[in-house]
């Protein structure tokens, strides 16, 4: 990356907030939808689903979920993201507890509301990228070389349609296992760029346009099979697959290589870059895989003198990049500070 004049090898590590960074909102029949954070989903959930109508099925998904959690598994106040998914998970198992009261009780392994809350996740976050047409991702793509990697916590597609309509091409970029001829989506010829060409984009919980064959039921087939169809980001579903996004539980169990493999990209990106740039990652303390990947990153690089020549953190909130400065303590030999990505990309980057 061209960082402050100079060519350095860097590892972007992007959560939730790096999309609210990038796009303000899109405007979804007079509503205003961000993209959402783990604390404010369902204020975000609930803007579109006023945006897609009183009737609609996402309206209804969410009134679902929100007597569910009122009602069945009340909440003293409105549950996060993971809050939600994880408490959901655990009353799948206990239907006889959990009873919402209507109709005939639910089969212990699957409840209907993990559906909605997936289907109303899924229709969100493809609403932001069909409706953007430019971002901060697209200014900071324009100074990616070759020798960047960018790990993302994300599954929303934005950045990766970013990257594509610079010329990146996934079939390459994804760094996913199997032939490549399961990548359908690809750059227009005449725009193909090849200074992307070496750009990684490792997503470790998976990616709205990737899918396992299985269903709303068989959702442990996430975590236990590889993907078998990537391709543009669409709202529909395909018929007889699941798209493989790692839902946002306390805790996550990767069963296949596909995983190990991510992962472990991840792993060596970080302990071989010269600068770590944080983008909007809150760094949960329930996210143990994250911690423990830095963690084993810490030691590795510190055990052989190898520190970061830069560390940048770009979040709003002091107590996050503190958290992100404790836990990286004695692994750089700077450390930078930016309250907004599009500050970030305007100071250190050549646009």
């Amino acid at each position: 990356m061209h960082i402050q004049g100079k060519d350095r090898k860097v590892v972007f590590l992007m959560g939730a907030g790096a999309t609210r960074g990038a796009i303000k909102h899109v405007m979804h029949n007079g509503k205003r939808v961000k993209p959402p954070l783990n604390g404010d989903f369902f204020d975000v959930a609930h803007t579109f689903a006023r945006g897609c109508g009183t009737n609609s099925p996402d309206m209804k998904r969410y009134q679902s979920l929100d007597r569910f959690f009122k009602n069945t598994l009340p909440f003293s106040c409105q549950p996060t993201m993971e809050e939600a998914f994880s408490n959901l998970y655990i009353a799948k198992d206990f239907p006889d507890i959990y009873r919402t009261g209507r109709g005939r009780t639910q089969q212990p392994g699957h409840r209907s509301e993990i559906e909605e809350f997936l289907r109303l996740t899924f229709n969100l976050l493809t609403l932001l990228d069909q409706k953007t047409n430019t971002s901060v991702y697209d200014k900071l793509i324009t100074s990616l070389s070759g020798s960047d990697t960018i790990i993302t916590l994300n599954y929303d597609t934005l950045l990766d349609s970013a990257l594509v309509r610079a010329g990146w091409d996934p079939r390459k970029g994804y760094l996913l296992g199997g032939t490549e001829q399961k990548i359908e989506w690809k750059p227009k010829e005449r725009i193909a760029n090849s200074s992307l060409a070496g750009v990684k984009l490792l997503k470790l919980h998976g990616s709205l346009n990737w899918y396992v064959r299985g269903n709303f039921h068989s959702l442990s087939r996430v975590f236990e099979n590889k993907p078998v169809k990537i391709g543009q980001p669409r709202r529909n579903e395909i018929r007889g697959h699941i798209r493989q996004i790692v839902p946002p539980i306390y805790g996550k169990f990767f069963g296949h290589s596909h995983w190990r493999q991510l992962w472990k990209k991840g792993y060596e990106a970080l302990c071989d870059a010269e600068i770590l740039v944080v983008i909007g990652c809150s760094l949960v303390d329930t996210d143990f895989h994250l911690r423990l990947l830095l963690s084993r990153t810490s030691q590795y690089r510190k055990s052989f003198g190898n520190l970061f020549r830069r560390l940048i953190l770009v979040d709003n909130s002091v107590q996050v990049r503190r958290k992100w400065k404790a836990v990286l303590k004695g692994t750089r030999q700077e450390v930078s500070e930016y309250k907004r990505f599009e500050e970030f990309v305007s100071k250190e980057l050549r646009i």
